[in-house]
Formats: structure tokens, C-alpha cells, sequence
């Protein structure tokens, strides 16, 4: 049997997350827990979207993500299939899988959602953030860029 890895127990307060906004996106990325507090195990974000908002269609080459709606109307699009996803939603996206979602919405919303195994994201958003606010992002070189965390573009956002 294999050895299950071990790791020290992880709470943080809401104040010391680690935020990201992503200009040209207006979503705003909260970092709830890095990999490095799981032994990389896994990674867990609240994203924070404006309406008619989302992230490009991608994959993670060699995550899995588990994503909840927590508030809001959402639409999710998973190999190219649209889903209505209201709040309470919950998708399960293998890796190499491509995927977006958009808030469809008058407000606000919240997603949550969680990647294994864990990378650092810190690195992926501040990278990524740098990239966005220099203007209309080449998607070519975005994925460049972004490839060795494990993410690549494959449309633009659902819009």
C-alpha cells in the first residue's frame, strides 16, 4: 500500500488571502490555500466574477478541478457542451479536458474551486496578471508563458 503523504493542519483567515485581479478579465482570484500548505497536494481558489465574465476556454494539463458555484448564475462549458450551472453547481473537470464559465448573472458571483494535484498558483496569477496588463493578450504567447504550470488556452472566454 502506498504511503499517504503527511502535512501540518492549514487554517487562514479570510484577510491574509492572497489576491490576484486579472486585468482585462475584471475577475479577481483569491488564494483560500497554496499548495505549498498541502504538500502540493492540492490548491484552493475563490474566484470572484463580474457579469457576463469568465476565464478563456483552457486545460490543465495534468489537474483535475473540482469547481462550485457558490453565488450567482453561471453557464459552464466543458468540450464544448454548454451547461446551465446555478449556484450550488458542482463539475469535476479531468485533466486535458477544455473548459470555461461564464456568469450570466446581474451580480456579481462566486466560484470556488479546488486543482490536484496543487501548483503554485501564486507564480501562475502573478504571471498571468503581468501578461494581461500590458494590453489585449497574444494567445500564442500566453501560452508560452503559462505552459509550465500546466495551462493552456484553447478559446477565448465564453462572453
Amino acid at each position: 500500500m502506498a504511503e499517504i503523504p503527511v502535512f501540518p493542519a492549514f487554517v487562514a483567515a479570510p484577510e491574509i488571502d492572497e489576491r490576484f485581479v486579472l486585468p482585462g478579465l475584471g475577475i479577481e482570484q483569491r488564494l483560500r490555500v497554496p499548495a505549498a500548505a498541502t504538500g502540493g497536494q492540492l490548491c484552493l481558489v475563490e474566484q470572484l466574477c463580474p457579469p457576463g465574465k469568465g476565464p478563456p476556454r483552457h486545460v490543465h494539463t495534468a489537474q483535475t478541478e473540482v469547481l462550485r458555484i457558490l453565488e450567482g448564475t453561471f453557464e459552464l462549458e466543458i468540450d464544448g457542451a454548454p451547461i446551465p450551472a446555478p449556484a450550488g453547481t458542482v463539475a469535476v473537470i479531468p485533466p486535458g479536458r477544455p473548459h470555461a464559465f461564464v456568469n450570466r448573472g446581474a451580480t456579481h458571483g462566486r466560484v470556488l474551486f479546488l486543482l490536484t494535484p496543487g501548483n503554485d498558483l501564486a507564480a501562475f496569477f502573478r504571471r498571468l496578471a503581468e501578461l494581461l496588463v500590458e494590453g489585449p493578450a497574444d494567445p500564442d504567447r500566453l501560452n508560452r508563458e503559462l505552459a509550465p504550470f500546466g495551462f493552456a488556452i484553447t478559446g477565448p472566454p465564453m462572453g
